[in-house]
């Protein structure tokens, strides 16, 4: 993948440097779409045979009924199309002090979590992923449910998804040590 530091131009602060760029690939990152998409299908097959055995008379009721009631379908064609959209901003970064993932359908939108907030690592492949070469890197994002349970991000479809682990595990490594020494110096 082409290292793109430029496209987080917008987000970056002073002296911070990219040191990771990467894209994912188009095919698995659109199949993750898909078990959204067959539930949405489910439903709507479900609902238009309910409403194909319905009697005329009921059709005042069914329609609004109806509208509201495929909105599981609508709205797994609409995530569909969401996830063609953006698939052209999706950019994901490692910088020296965070990471950032780079998104948005009709223009670009930015999420970043510092070094100090994200934790618990993982890498791994799925069967599309595979397929390409590619892997999926994730990690907790320092957030919390309502209930108390971690919340993840990831770069989902990359290249190189080990090594891509390997060196967010460094910088994250590298912040922490840089952040503890820093306090160390502080209280002397």
């Amino acid at each position: 993948m082409q290292f793109e530091p430029n496209l987080f131009d917008p987000v970056i602060a002073s002296g911070e440097s990219v040191q990771w760029t990467g894209r994912p690939h188009f095919v698995p990152y659109l199949i993750s779409g898909v078990p959204v998409l067959i539930f949405g299908c489910l439903w709507g097959w479900f609902d238009l045979n309910l409403m194909h055995n319905m009697n005329a008379r009921d059709a005042g009721f069914a329609i609004p009924f109806f509208a509201l009631h495929l909105f599981p379908f609508w709205g797994s064609l609409l995530y569909m199309g969401w996830l063609l959209g953006s698939f052209r901003n999706v950019v994901y970064a490692i910088t020296d002090q965070r990471v950032i993932l780079r998104g948005g359908a009709f223009a670009p939108s930015f999420k970043s979590y510092d070094f100090k907030e994200i934790d618990q690592f993982s890498t791994s492949a799925g069967p599309f992923e595979s397929m390409v070469g590619a892997g999926s890197v994730q990690f907790t994002t320092g957030r919390t449910t309502s209930r108390g349970a971690l919340i993840f991000d990831r770069f989902r479809a990359i290249d190189q998804h080990n090594e891509v682990f390997k060196q967010l595990r460094g910088a994250w490594e590298a912040a922490r040590a840089k952040s503890s020494s820093a306090g160390t110096s502080a209280s002397s």
